[in-house]
């Protein structure tokens, strides 16, 4: 469903932005939460991994410090079992450490000697304390350590071998140990305090078990401790077994390099934490419903004279709309906002009621005006007023428009209208009385024009039609003597013509033969100008072989100067022997290419030679011709003077025939552009006659003052 009031649609706004600040608020402090105690039991693990094998370095590491001592107070020398300060030194040292038993065995003879004072020997007892494991281990790492745990024989306890390297100058002498029992050690890690059903044990440093409380997974690989092993000294991680997820920390002790593990149950872990985040979830959940409920109310009750106002406005509304003809206020009984509002409201409709009132009466004053305008009356105007501006520019305008109108046109428009139609009809005698509008009095100026044009075209027209008459008169006397003339000079024409053509006839053939002459004499001319250009020709052409047979003697000399090179090239090439091979071969090329040179240059001179000397024969021929031309040319000059002189006469014979043929000619022309003038004149005249009949009729047709 579509909410449409604006209560609804605050009340929902309000709702759902609480409602997402509370979700998102929960939803972060939760996770927080959530991350803050996993945080929490992350170090929490981690602190007492620390904390316990720091303790249990702390005690191994107070009974390496004794073997360490003991092992500097022994002497450097005389290092056997019957030395009686190597047994002092070893009882002390069992008693200050109170180790189950210090001892010494020795590099020499594998003597193993203990702090009670009995020793065991290969020959008595086939013991070689130098085979034992925390002897050798002592001799490889050269410092002092502790051995994997292991169950004494006698005892049943888990016990420990603490041993430090006897050396003295850089030798190994023998090796200093003692028996440690773990019951502490052991006690530390199986008593460790750890909630939530946890457990602790002890690894070594390749994750096999050396202290659990389930001995059945004593000297086993720890498959937990494997997935979350790094190369960190201590850290933590989660890890799974036969579908079970466990929360794991663990400590390196630096002194064994072993691994104390303190190993949770994730799910047991976690319960009380998701008990704790549910339950701070249905908190935020019932604060949120407390909350949203107190606002709906509150909101409710705050917004319901937004139904008072919205019922208020739609009925204002229906008044400016004509709807309702009275207002209703909105007496909204409140001091906040909306009372205040309430009020300004209801003093504001009664002024636009009052206002609109007024608009009312002016706008029926408008309607009536124009009522009276339609009729054709413009001597009336809007009287009423209002405080609405516009309406009253608008008035101003209407009224300044009626009094434009009636200036420019006239205050009743009917006596025009009738007069109009009465022209339309063209009667023009009657005029617009009365008239005090400027379209009013240049109508009737425009009639009396009308009028006085109509009088003056029908007097025009009468005397039009007089002249015409006389005009189509004295035409066809004219036309008619127009065409006798006119047959009498084309008689002449004819004569004058044959005459001009035998004239023209005899100088066009005088003109031929004289062309005739003027191009033999230029064909002579070109013929004289194209042997003296010969001549030039073969002189140049002498020229240019001499160039070539200069420049043949220079290729000559080159190809004999080559030859020579080459022949001294091949004579160093073979001095070179076997390298000079190929080089020799390049300077017999160069030989063979020279030969060629001088043999091609010696032929082309030959050829030289002869273009030379039949060169000059043509030249001599060339001058033999151009003396022949310029005979030619001397009586062909002759022969076209003569020919000029005839020309000239037979042109001036026939310019003078021409001329007289000229002007009968363009008195025959006249006489037919007469005649030819006088049948338009008579077609003008007739039609002048016609045009004035036809604007007498048309002024006939009109009404209009004739004096």
């Amino acid at each position: 469903m579509k909410i449409k009031s604006i209560k609804g649609k605050l009340l929902i706004l309000l709702l759902l932005s609480i409602s997402c600040s509370f979700f998102i608020l929960g939803f972060y402090n939760t996770q927080n939460e959530y991350a803050a105690q996993n945080s929490l039991v992350k170090e929490e693990e981690l602190n007492l991994a620390k904390q316990t094998s720091k303790f249990i370095n702390s005690y191994l590491k107070s009974k390496i410090d004794i073997v360490k001592a003991v092992e500097e107070t022994l002497p450097s020398d005389n290092l056997n079992i019957h030395n009686k300060i190597i047994l002092e030194k070893l009882s002390l040292g069992k008693k200050a450490g109170k180790f189950a038993d210090l001892y010494v065995g020795f590099e020499d003879n594998g003597d193993f000697l203990l702090s009670s004072g009995e020793f065991l020997s290969i020959k008595k007892d086939n013991f070689d304390a130098r085979s034992r494991p925390w002897y050798k281990k002592a001799v490889d790492i050269k410092k002092a350590g502790i051995t994997k745990p292991y169950v004494d024989i006698t005892t049943k306890k888990l016990v420990v071998t603490v041993f430090m390297p006897l050396i003295r100058n850089g030798k190994v002498l023998g090796v200093v140990g003692s028996d440690i029992f773990l019951d502490t050690v052991v006690d530390s890690i199986l008593n460790v305090s750890i909630k939530n059903n946890g457990i602790a044990y002890l690894l070594d440093e390749n994750g096999t078990m050396l202290i659990h409380k389930n001995e059945k997974l004593l000297s086993k690989e720890s498959s937990l401790f494997k997935q979350i092993r790094t190369d960190k000294k201590s850290d933590f991680g989660f890890a799974s077994e036969n579908n079970v997820e466990k929360l794991l920390a663990y400590s390196q002790i630096p002194a064994t390099s072993w691994y104390l593990v303190i190993e949770l149950d994730k799910n047991t872990v976690f319960e009380q934490i998701n008990q704790d985040l549910l339950f701070a979830i249905l908190l935020y959940i019932v604060l949120l419903i407390l909350i949203l409920v107190i606002l709906y109310f509150s909101l409710v009750k705050i917004l319901a004279p937004l139904k008072i106002l919205e019922e208020g406005m739609i009925s204002f509304f229906k008044y400016l709309n004509g709807e309702e003809k009275n207002i209703h206020k909105l007496n909204i009984i409140s001091k906040d906002e909306f009372g205040f509002m309430g009020a300004i409201l209801d003093k504001e409709m009664e002024v636009i009621a009052s206002k609109l009132d007024k608009d009312r009466a002016l706008i029926e004053d408008v309607k009536n005006v124009v009522e009276h305008i339609n009729s054709g009356k413009l001597d009336k105007q809007v009287l009423s007023s209002t405080s609405n501006q516009s309406l009253n520019d608008l008035k101003d305008i209407l009224n300044k428009m009626i009094s434009t109108i009636n200036e420019n046109v006239n205050s009743d428009i009917n006596p025009i209208l009738h007069r109009l139609e009465e022209y339309s009809s063209l009667n023009f005698v009657n005029q617009i009385d009365n008239p005090d509008g400027n379209i009013s009095r240049g109508l009737n100026s425009l009639c009396e024009i009308i009028n006085n044009m109509l009088r003056e075209n029908k007097h025009n027209g009468i005397e039009l039609q007089n002249s015409s008459k006389i005009l189509l008169e004295n035409v066809d006397i004219l036309n008619k003597a127009s065409n006798e003339t006119a047959v009498s000079l084309e008689e002449t024409a004819a004569a004058l013509e044959e005459i001009t053509s035998t004239v023209s006839s005899n100088t066009v053939r005088i003109n031929t033969m004289s062309g005739y002459s003027n191009d033999l004499s230029l064909s002579i001319k070109d013929g004289q100008e194209l042997a003296n250009s010969t001549v030039v020709s073969m002189n140049e052409i002498n020229e240019q072989t001499q160039a070539i047979a200069d420049a043949i003697t220079i290729i000559d000399q080159i190809a004999f100067q080559t030859n020579i090179l080459s022949l001294n090239a091949a004579v160093e090439a073979a001095t070179a022997g076997e390298a000079g091979k190929g080089f020799a071969v390049v300077a017999q090329e160069v030989r063979n290419l020279a030969s060629r040179s001088a043999e091609a240059a010696k032929e082309i001179k030959t050829l030289v030679e002869n273009a030379t000397s039949k060169t000059n024969a043509g030249k001599i021929i060339a001058d033999k011709m151009i003396l022949g031309y310029n005979v030619l040319n001397e009586n062909i000059s002759k022969s076209t003077d003569i020919i000029k002189d005839i020309e000239i006469s037979s042109r001036e014979e026939k310019i003078s025939i021409e001329q007289i043929n000229n002007v009968v000619n363009r008195l025959d022309q006249q006489t037919q552009n007469n005649a030819s003038v006088a049948s338009k004149t008579h077609e003008i005249a007739q039609h002048t006659a016609e045009i004035a009949k036809q604007i007498l009729n048309a002024v006939n047709e009109k009404k209009f003052r004739d004096n």
